[in-house]
């Protein structure tokens, strides 16, 4: 195992680190994608064998079709916009932490999925090559989960043995307890006019199994924390809004509810605005462009009543108030050590 050799300076690199996207919005693209998330360790259902063959005889024939169409309807100029956001939010916090500190001092960035490219191995590699000896490791996930920080965190130590490469490590479990990250999703609310006097907030978190919970997960505390955070901070009451969960796979296991499309139905017969955020994706995605925009927006409006709207706030992304919010996580859990 190669250590990380400080002599020259404690240079420091951040992976940022996200789930992943196909390469295309296209069947085949989506298939291979699918086929490497959902069979990790930390996501899967069922023993490997079993559930590869499930997957691959009955799951991903059916699903790549459906997905790529989604995809299609999202897809941008750029690519893939989880892809292009996370790829644009590594460039200005490493940006920000220049303006920060100096050019010699400043960490390098990268944006690194879990599954499909760029992966997790290429952009160490990159940072390795740009001598970092420290390397801080940010799951883009505010809220720590079995099947997304902690599939992250293994993937970074897997591509990281495979490399031989030991650099001293900093791994920020979760963000969402951070009164800079609870004051940018209120602000984020507020910018997208809500008014506490006569309007509706229903926070939306992806969905996770049961199981997970009961073997100690602690996802759903950590929401409900977010929830009261940011409610508090647009001082509402207590029926001034509510939380829901979205996007469950649809396999044998029990998920995480009440369900995000449930709730919808049923703000769309109170004549009221609400406004659907997603405060658990850090950068907008097939769940919140596609799940909400397309697909519960389309509920919603067939069946609102008179004075019923929905209004999604978009994801934090690549603003300045979670550049700000990660620049300085980076500071405080990973240069405090150079």
């Amino acid at each position: 195992m190669e250590k990380a050799d400080a002599r020259g300076g404690w240079k420091v690199g951040v992976l940022l680190v996200n789930t992943g996207s196909p390469a295309a919005p296209e069947s085949e693209a989506v298939r291979r994608y699918l086929a490497a998330f959902l069979m990790d360790p930390c996501v899967r259902p069922l023993p490997a064998p079993i559930w590869w063959a499930i997957l691959h005889l009955f799951v991903l024939p059916a699903r790549k079709h459906a997905s790529a169409r989604k995809y299609r309807l999202i897809w941008e100029e750029d690519g893939s916009p989880l892809l292009s956001r996370c790829e644009r939010l590594a460039r200005r916090v490493e940006d920000e932490l220049k303006r920060r500190h100096s050019k010699m001092d400043a960490p390098v960035v990268r944006a690194a999925m879990s599954y499909g490219e760029p992966s997790c191995a290429s952009a160490l590699v990159e940072l390795r090559e740009a001598g970092c000896a420290c390397l801080v490791v940010v799951p883009l996930y505010p809220q720590s989960a079995m099947s997304t920080t902690k599939a992250a965190l293994r993937g970074v130590h897997r591509s990281l043995a495979r490399l031989g490469w030991a650099p001293d490590l900093v791994e920020v479990s979760e963000y969402a307890s951070r009164s800079r990250y609870l004051d940018a999703v209120a602000e984020s609310i507020a910018d997208a006019g809500f008014d506490p006097s006569r309007d509706f907030v229903l926070f939306s978190f992806h969905s996770v199994p049961l199981a997970n919970i009961e073997k100690g997960d602690t996802y759903v505390e950590q929401v409900r924390a977010t929830c009261d955070g940011v409610a508090e901070r647009l001082g509402l009451a207590a029926g001034a809004w509510d939380l829901a969960f979205q996007s469950p796979f649809e396999d044998n296991r029990t998920w995480q509810g009440p369900f995000t499309a449930d709730v919808i139905a049923h703000r769309a017969q109170i004549a009221q605005r609400t406004f659907v955020v997603c405060p658990g994706f850090s950068v907008d995605c097939l769940e919140t462009l596609y799940d909400v925009e397309h697909e519960f927006r389309a509920c919603f409006q067939a069946t609102a009543m008179p004075g019923a709207e929905l209004i999604y706030v978009p994801c934090l992304n690549d603003g300045a108030a979670q550049v700000e919010l990660l620049a300085s996580v980076v500071e405080e859990q990973g240069m405090a050590r150079a």
